[in-house]
């Protein structure tokens, strides 16, 4: 029997229209344009060719599946995975908060900025740049009313300009024999060139999307959403500017009438085209896109986007079609995607360890040990953590450059995808209702991609040994 409360029976909502009801694939689809589309995988194309798309095409289809696989479970409970997965292991919270704090702390995406602001501006050091990002993002959530719908909808205005510009400039760059060479890239299966690092290769595998636990994530934000039986659960709102509401500790469920089962159907095709048609193939089109152009400007001129240059050395892709003009508006499109970026993330981590405490303060079988939290909103919590985190990533800005902190966090991505999957894979088909479980393609894909993402990660901890 769970140590949490039972889930509380209610009906299923019918899914509103659906250019009201996408968001969250547009969210998950910008933190990846941020991070493997926009430095990692140009960097590798151009140092070891566009034979290694195909881990791109990996990548991207088995975080499409982890995605689904976690909204499913958000969509028919209203729970957050980890309350789901504490129902059983009651004590994963004290593996899930250093794991989330380890994973994206690091002001990875805060040095990629000031790099950017630096290079468009032409004066100062990145971190001094960084410094001002941090403290924007800093400004902005304090002036938001809800913190997910502000987040939202900066997306989509960015990620749609961002791709129109990505598709002209690709229109003026690239030609059929590139396009060819992207193709038998993406099936280009079983290729490693010689001497190529795995943990970078890994990293810019595991941001073919969004990675690590960002994709658990997902079902924090289709509840903030309140989509599915997140209808019920309640938002995080700003405890001054906002009106905070009761957030549910637990979830909900459904009985099968064949209204709810409807309804359930509705749900999943909503799914498939948030994640499916927004995340992953606009995702895979945009690295694809992002990559053939690297290779196809930055190689012939001997440049290898790394280091500093990770974030700026792409501009010489739109400087040399537009000149000065085309250089700085790349710079400032970079900026405005990474800036979402990092707001996300910051979200996300924020998210994640707020709502792993307000759960277990609450109740369970941790209560005890969370006792100084039973009195704090979750609101509170939220808005007080995320200005924490900010905080210790400027004091941590001075100490490396942006590809290194991506790829400490993406190899400890990886190690966590390796254990959530399985976990995943359980929840789904054991706690869930016959009706409302995976078929038996998801289940092999998700199956799949827990021993490559296990395979990869052995590999890693072996090379450091």
């Amino acid at each position: 029997m769970s140590h949490l409360p039972a889930l509380i029976e209610k009906e299923l909502p019918a899914p509103p229209k659906l250019g009201r009801a996408f968001g969250v694939g547009i969210v998950v689809m910008g933190m990846a344009m941020g991070t493997g589309e926009l430095i990692m995988w140009p960097h590798l194309s151009v140092k070891y060719g566009l034979g290694l798309l195909w881990l791109a095409l990996i990548g991207i289809l088995f975080q499409y599946i982890i995605n689904q696989e976690v909204a499913r479970h958000a969509l028919a409970t209203g729970e957050s995975f980890f309350t789901s997965a504490s129902r059983f292991i009651f004590w994963a919270p004290f593996f899930w908060l250093p794991a989330a704090i380890l994973l994206y702390v690091w002001p990875g995406w805060a040095s990629a900025l000031g790099t950017i602001l630096a290079a468009l501006f032409g004066f100062g050091h990145y971190v001094f740049w960084a410094w001002i990002s941090l403290t924007l993002v800093l400004i902005l959530i304090w002036r938001g009313k809800i913190a997910y719908h502000l987040l939202e909808r900066s997306l989509k205005i960015v990620v749609p300009i961002f791709i129109l510009l990505l598709f002209l400039v690709s229109f003026i760059n690239l030609n059929w024999t590139d396009l060819k060479a992207v193709g038998a890239g993406l099936v280009n299966f079983g290729y490693l060139p010689a001497g190529v690092d795995l943990a970078v290769l890994l990293g810019a595998v595991v941001f073919a999307g969004a990675g690590g636990m960002l994709n658990l994530c997902v079902s924090l934000w289709y509840r903030d959403k309140g989509l599915g039986m997140g209808h019920y659960a309640g938002r995080i709102a700003n405890p001054i500017t906002g009106e905070p509401e009761a957030v549910a500790v637990s979830g909900y469920t459904f009985a099968l009438t064949k209204e709810n089962l409807k309804n359930w159907r509705s749900w999943l095709w909503y799914l498939r085209f948030d994640q499916g048609l927004i995340f992953a193939l606009l995702g895979l089109v945009s690295l694809v896109l992002l990559s053939a152009n690297a290779v196809a400007v930055l190689g012939p001129l001997g440049l290898v986007p790394q280091g500093v240059e990770v974030a700026t050395a792409q501009a010489e892709i739109f400087r040399l079609n537009w000149g000065w003009f085309g250089g700085k508006l790349y710079l400032l499109m970079a900026y405005l995607m990474l800036f979402a970026v990092m707001w996300t993330v910051l979200d996300a981590l924020t998210r994640m360890v707020a709502d792993l405490i307000h759960t277990n303060a609450q109740a369970g079988r941790l209560t005890a040990t969370f006792r100084w939290f039973n009195k704090i909103s979750i609101h509170h919590l939220y808005y007080a953590l995320i200005t924490i985190f900010i905080f210790i990533q400027a004091i941590l800005l001075p100490f490396n450059q942006p590809l290194g902190f991506l790829v400490i966090s993406s190899v400890l991505g990886a190690i966590t995808m390796a254990i959530y999957t399985p976990l995943l894979f359980y929840l789904n088909n054991w706690r869930l209702p016959p009706s409302l479980r995976p078929g038996w393609l998801s289940n092999f894909l998700l199956l799949a991609a827990a021993i490559f993402y296990s395979y990869f990660s052995i590999l890693i901890v072996l090379s450091y040994f």
